[in-house]
């Protein structure tokens, strides 16, 4: 019984990161979904929806950026949505006169999820893009965004981020580690993307059909996974274009990309029980992503758990190879917590335990009596 909750174990461990990878690259290749994809003959109206608390150091980019992209201006409506903001947030938008240019000033800090609804219940575009205030559109992002929607199947559509190392000149071994799963999860959007549908959205900038906005259950944490992931269950797909590009600063602070993680883990336990009936049984392949991607990976921690605790029970020489296998490669993250700049021997093994520990830690915010009091505000990491 031992033995078989030990290859267990190791197999719901390597199962999204080993085998699900190339398993869902095999099935976008037998049974792929293509998104008819067409430039529109007459372009939907847009309306950008900029939320922002305490953004006085980037907003102006921001919308200078917005501004500056490859759609037609006429067609598009951009609203800044202040959450709260006792910056210059507000000020610097209204440097800012420009028919298409809006601002909604919310006194009272309520939390992104609030404002968003807000916003969204006051656009009048055909299509809505939620996009971060530190998150820079390359010029062609929009219309790359809208030519999937000339597919009436896409509901929502999610754009590719990327780190910009030309303001990121200090990417440590920490930052090249993340910089390294982005990559990897990257890969996993397109293949799902093909076979289906991707699961969530970046937050930093993605699209949906206005009258797809869904209704939220209140206290959400990941929106953009939970609003993607309920337009999904509504029957529409959600997909990935790569064309879309939007850059964002790499924010190297290993204390704040600890919040970060802490939040969107316990969101992904929130998820789960929210997303798992919404889905329910009519959709066997954006359930078999959903598991595969999220719900397996979820629990990645217990499984480590187990394989640190059942090699002791076991014995014998293979199972004490594997117990000191596990100290060393522990011993190794333990010692990136000593440098400033861990190298790349350290790096690798530091990002994968705290993010195992934030995950761990979001488990007990989301569980533990009280929890909507625990949940973390809408912040910068």
């Amino acid at each position: 019984m031992l033995l078989t909750l030990f290859v267990l174990a190791v197999f719901l461990l390597l199962y999204p990161l080993v085998i699900y990878p190339p398993l869902v690259w095999v099935l976008a290749r037998l049974f792929p979904r293509p998104v008819k994809k067409s430039r529109p003959a007459v372009l939907p109206t847009l309306t950008i929806v900029i939320p922002a608390h305490n953004e006085e150091a980037v907003i102006a980019m921001k919308i200078k950026n917005t501004l500056a992209c490859d759609y037609p201006m006429e067609k598009v409506e951009i609203l800044v949505a202040s959450d709260g903001s006792t910056d210059r947030t507000v000020e610097r938008t209204k440097d800012f006169v420009h028919p298409s240019l809006f601002l909604l000033d919310f006194p009272v800090r309520r939390g992104k999820l609030s404002v968003l609804v807000d916003a969204v219940s006051r656009a009048r575009g055909e299509i809505v893009v939620l996009t971060d205030a530190s998150a820079l559109l390359r010029p062609d992002a929009l219309m790359m965004l809208v030519e999937n929607f000339s597919d009436p199947g896409v509901g929502c559509v999610s754009g590719r981020y990327v780190i910009a190392r030309d303001v990121t000149p200090d990417l440590d071994g920490r930052g090249e580690s993340e910089r390294g799963y982005f990559e990897f999860e990257v890969f996993q959007r397109r293949q799902e993307s093909r076979f289906h549908s991707t699961l969530g959205a970046h937050g930093a900038c993605y699209a949906l059909r206005r009258n797809l906005f869904p209704v939220l259950p209140s206290g959400v944490i990941n929106d953009d996974f939970v609003i993607p992931m309920l337009i999904l269950a509504g029957g529409y797909r959600t997909v990935y274009e790569d064309r879309a590009v939007v850059a964002e600063a790499h924010i190297a602070s290993a204390r704040g990309e600890f919040r970060r993680r802490i939040r969107i883990s316990q969101g992904n336990f929130q998820q789960i029980r929210i997303l798992l009936p919404a889905l329910g049984l009519h959709d066997f392949r954006a359930l078999f992503v959903f598991f595969s991607h999220k719900v397996v990976r979820a629990f990645q921690p217990f499984y480590l758990l187990l394989l640190l605790i059942l090699p002791v029970w076991m014995g014998g020489t293979f199972f004490r190879a594997v117990l000191g296998c596990e100290a060393v490669f522990y011993l190794l993250g333990a010692s990136g917590f000593l440098f400033s700049h861990p190298g790349r021997l350290l790096s690798l093994p530091l990002y994968f335990l705290t993010g195992n520990a934030a995950i761990l830690y979001g488990f007990l915010r989301e569980i533990l009596p009280g929890r909507g009091a625990l949940r973390p505000q809408w912040e910068k990491s």
